[in-house]
């Protein structure tokens, strides 16, 4: 099919491509190094574009290059019934089947992924039946952390609760990809008071976090905390650790508890006024434990080693302090930025879109 016109997209531009391939696919290759898929299918659950340039990229640099199976379950809201990106949807979706390493059962629906909160509707029913899932990426374009806490409609707090009951069935460590927007506009004050308070919690009960917190962030008291979040450079890492708390708090509530190793940060300015890096790619790895539950009644009293918050807060927290940023590294590598240009191009071309124009948008975008 020829190129047609068709516009591009911030999320068209190199880093984009930087964090899919150095962050995403280094990190799903480097967990099925250590732990093959069950039967050789990867299973994915994701929130693609209309033109499926992940999946697309990921067939070739995971799937093709480490002899694997792709199995996918996509959300896209936008693509309803009657829509250009409906149509496009559909289009992109029947050359991504026909990839030689696509299983046929893979399917992208026009729903929001939130909805897998309510375990009345398709959304759930269908991560149901395709979960538990090898990974889960939540490419999101707007803050995870702004909405309000105790919302029941379309929370992301909820879908990811559910989705983490989901994973419990999950014998194999898994991946869950997170991006979202990460500076003030894109916090909910509610939710980031809660972080705040296990924050807290940590630099009190926790020596290495407070010492941790203190030689990367100038951090060690409550005050030093409220200080810090009032600045934007200080904003950003307590509430990606603050956030990775959280998603270690679900984890380890799990019977038995899953450890949560925070892998890898990588972001980007959205706003090139910001002061740092306002769109951050989380990349957290859950891996199942098989500690026995507490009895009761005593009969068995053999002691067990749980994974420990304390331990993993502070890696989280060290890995948070080493984030990566994509736009200083492509500035920093010419070879690296047109490598990535180049990776992008040919994606696009492969979704139809005109690559000589795409060239030439990048020389003014």
């Amino acid at each position: 099919m020829p190129s047609v016109a068709k516009d591009f997209l911030p999320w068209h531009r190199p880093r984009k491509q930087y964090v899919r391939h150095h962050q995403w696919c280094h990190e799903i290759i480097q967990m099925i190094a250590g732990t093959p898929p069950v039967g050789g299918v990867l299973k994915y659950l994701g929130l693609p574009g209309v033109d499926l340039l992940d999946l697309r990229h990921f067939h070739t640099a995971v799937c093709e290059a480490k002899n694997v199976e792709l199995r996918f379950l996509g959300f896209n809201s936008n693509a309803q019934p009657t829509s250009t990106a409906h149509t496009e949807l559909n289009v992109s979706l029947d050359e991504v089947r026909r990839l030689s390493r696509v299983d046929p059962m893979s399917d992208v629906i026009g729903d929001n992924f939130a909805r897998v909160a309510n375990q009345d509707s398709i959304a759930f029913r269908k991560a149901r039946e395709l979960g538990p899932y090898d990974v889960i990426n939540l490419d999101l374009c707007d803050g995870f952390g702004a909405q309000a806490p105790g919302t029941l409609d379309n929370s992301y707090y909820e879908a990811v609760r559910s989705l983490l009951a989901l994973q419990s069935r999950q014998m194999n460590p898994w991946l869950l990809l997170l991006t979202t927007r990460a500076d003030k506009a894109n916090i909910n004050m509610a939710v980031l008071q809660a972080l705040l308070g296990k924050y807290v919690a940590n630099l009190t009960q926790c020596v290495p976090f407070r010492e941790a917190s203190r030689d990367h962030f100038s951090i060690e008291t409550a005050e030093a905390l409220a200080a810090a979040v009032e600045t934007p450079a200080g904003l950003l890492p307590v509430f990606l650790t603050g956030l990775c708390k959280w998603f270690l708090a679900l984890a380890l509530e799990h019977q038995p508890p899953t450890s949560v190793e925070l892998r890898s940060v990588f972001g980007y300015r959205v706003d090139k006024g910001a002061e740092h890096e306002d769109l951050i790619s989380l990349a957290l790895k859950f891996t199942p434990t098989f500690v026995p539950a507490d009895d009761p009644l005593g009969l068995a009293i053999q002691p067990v080693a749980a994974p420990n918050e304390c331990t993993l807060s502070t890696r989280a927290l060290k890995r948070v302090a080493k984030r990566i940023d994509a736009d200083k590294k492509l500035e920093e590598n010419a070879e690296l930025h047109q490598s990535m240009a180049d990776a992008t191009a040919h994606l696009l071309g492969l979704a139809r879109y005109d690559v000589e124009a795409y060239k030439a948008w990048l020389q003014t975008a």
